[in-house]
């Protein structure tokens, strides 16, 4: 069996249909996060059924977000079944430095996200169930330091994630390389 889902006399064509499912739920949900977190839920007022709504979405779609990463990193490090290339132009190593940044700044957004939920004193609750903190009771302030973390580093993640995109496209409409395709089921 082929490590690959398409592959040709010079390499595989796409990668696999697993990691393309992660990869483009991994991005419908940083989509879907960061509208609800920082766009959505600050148009309304504290304590209205829709706020309380959004943010009850946020913390349950941010839980799933987190175990798809779990899952990306754990298929990755297994080797899963992707495309190697050699790093060799410094396209390439744009490329694999914009990949691992996006990696550590959605960690991080994942981590920071628990943490400012933690440090309420309250569970991130996922579809109605509590997942309680591992720590002890956190310093008093860190509930802001923790949120301004979150906040700033999903600006961060969000433009980091929009300049991927852009690149994707790039590939796509102007050097017509295929590069694009490599994520598509078909192409």
């Amino acid at each position: 069996m082929t490590a690959y889902s398409s592959v040709s006399p010079r390499g595989p064509v796409r990668y696999s249909w697993e990691t393309r499912w992660l990869h483009w739920l991994t991005a419908v949900l940083v989509v879907e996060q960061f509208t609800v977190g920082q766009v959505a839920w600050h148009l309304l007022a504290r304590g209205t059924p829709s706020r309380t709504f959004l943010v009850a979405t946020h913390t349950s779609l941010g839980v799933l977000l987190a175990a798809v990463f779990t899952t990306r990193i754990a298929w990755s490090m297994t080797g899963g079944r992707t495309i190697r290339f050699p790093v060799v132009t410094f396209q390439d190593r744009v490329a694999r430095s914009v990949h691992r940044l996006l990696y550590l700044l959605l960690g991080g957004e994942i981590v920071f996200g628990y943490m400012a939920r933690w440090s309420t004193g309250r569970p991130v609750m996922a579809f109605g169930v509590p997942i309680n903190s591992p720590f002890p009771v956190l310093l008093r302030g860190s509930h802001s330091f923790f949120s301004w973390l979150h906040h700033w580093n999903a600006w961060l993640l969000f433009v980091t994630a929009l300049f991927h995109a852009g690149a994707g496209l790039y590939h796509l409409f102007v050097c017509r390389d295929r590069v694009f395709q490599r994520m598509l089921s078909r192409g």
